[in-house]
């Protein structure tokens, strides 16, 4: 991943989207159930399913992301000590 050009809070905005939308998925499904068309153990799988599809996407992504901060907070790092030796 080219992590040097990485617009950071757009990154975070759709990861926030994106955990907002599973959010939806599962009021959806909660309401699909209380209309008594369904099954509720099978909408309560399915429901399952996408939590546990939504905890899976973060761990991965979340992860690259861990990486990407790891790198800037040493290169933010370093410069703030190359600057605090410049002004001694």
């Amino acid at each position: 991943m080219a992590a040097n050009n990485l617009n950071k809070p757009y990154v975070y905005d759709l990861l926030g989207r994106l955990n907002s939308s599973f959010g939806r998925v599962n009021r959806n499904l909660a309401e699909l159930e209380s209309t008594g068309a369904f099954n509720p153990r099978t909408v309560k799988t399915i429901s399952g399913m996408s939590k546990e599809l939504q905890a899976n996407a973060n761990a991965h992504l979340l992860e690259a992301l861990r990486d990407i901060e790891q790198r800037d907070w040493a290169r933010f790092g370093k410069a703030r000590m190359a600057r605090g030796k410049r002004t001694k």
